[in-house]
């Protein structure tokens, strides 16, 4: 019996040696980005699928049956998930991916901030978030900074492996790299052409793609516009001659169908983050996607 035992572990200690880290992240686009890191010494699951408002969402039971396994938990932060991922985090009983904890991996923070507020902070003043704008993924510059944490924390975890990661890191940005350039191309009839968003969320976008951006339909950030305000960003839309108003999928869309039919300028809706099992499960599938409707849009238009 015994020679038996021994025979079991004598196969089952390769397989033990070589088990994958378990990364658990919050949204698809940080999923994809610790893939690409940590390449094969990884297992990463995210709890979003990519369809979700990721500022509201509810810390499902099996949520923190996940978190409680992991040996990463990597957020976006800056706020982005105040709502429902400490909850997730407290009750997981993971110690090692609590804040400070080794396996605690908070992009965000390697991020050069846009939107920064600056004075009294309150919550008059909506969906703020004193950290400035957490959706910096849609910049392959700012994604790549955020990426530097998740490389800087594989590697606190699992040192052993810390060349492999760095490899994967050089890849990750020549990657990144050539989607930005591809998109710049894809974007050059539109450039310094004026725009506006719905909310927040595509700021890092047209930053980083020189799409003018002069402000938000919202007057207060997470607050639906009254109909005063919608009357008089239409009016003023049109004599700016915005090309098109960038809106996520789960914006209103009864609000932007009556800016659209005020302003008669489109409303372009596109998915914030990658979508899990479609067509735009990579980044750069969902870059193209982005800026191929917004050309299209600003085409139509003329």
């Amino acid at each position: 019996m015994t020679s038996k035992i021994l025979l079991t572990l004598f196969f089952l200690l390769p397989l033990m040696a070589q088990a994958k880290l378990s990364v658990i992240t919050t949204t698809t686009d940080i999923k994809w980005l610790a893939q690409k890191i940590g390449g094969d010494k990884v297992q990463v699951e995210s709890l979003l699928n990519g369809t979700e408002d990721p500022h509201y969402i509810d810390a499902m039971p099996h949520f923190i049956g996940k978190v409680a396994n992991a040996d990463l938990f990597c957020l976006v932060g800056m706020e982005l998930e105040i709502g429902w991922a400490p909850k997730i985090l407290s009750r997981s009983g993971n110690k090692h991916v609590q804040p400070g904890g080794r396996g605690y991996c908070e992009t965000g923070k390697s991020v050069k901030a846009l939107n920064v507020p600056t004075g009294k902070i309150d919550r008059s003043q909506g969906d703020i978030h004193p950290q400035g704008n957490p959706h910096y993924h849609l910049s392959p510059t700012a994604f790549l900074q955020g990426a530097q944490t998740i490389l800087d924390t594989l590697i606190t975890v699992d040192s052993k492996n810390a060349e492999y990661y760095l490899k994967q890191f050089e890849a990750l940005e020549s990657e990144l790299n050539s989607i930005k350039k591809k998109v710049t191309q894809i974007l050059e009839p539109v450039q310094k052409s004026n725009f506006l968003e719905y909310h927040r969320e595509f700021t890092y976008f047209m930053n980083e793609y020189k799409l003018n951006n002069l402000g938000a339909v919202e007057k207060v950030p997470g607050v639906p516009p009254s109909a005063g305000r919608l009357a008089r960003v239409s009016i003023t839309a049109k004599n700016q001659n915005i090309y098109a108003v960038l809106a996520t999928t789960t914006s209103p869309s009864g609000i932007l169908k009556k800016f659209n039919e005020m302003s008669k300028i489109p409303v372009v809706k596109l998915p914030l983050s990658i979508l899990d099992q479609s067509d735009l499960s990579s980044y750069g599938k969902h870059q193209e996607f982005i800026a191929r409707k917004i050309l299209q849009a600003s085409i139509d238009e003329k």
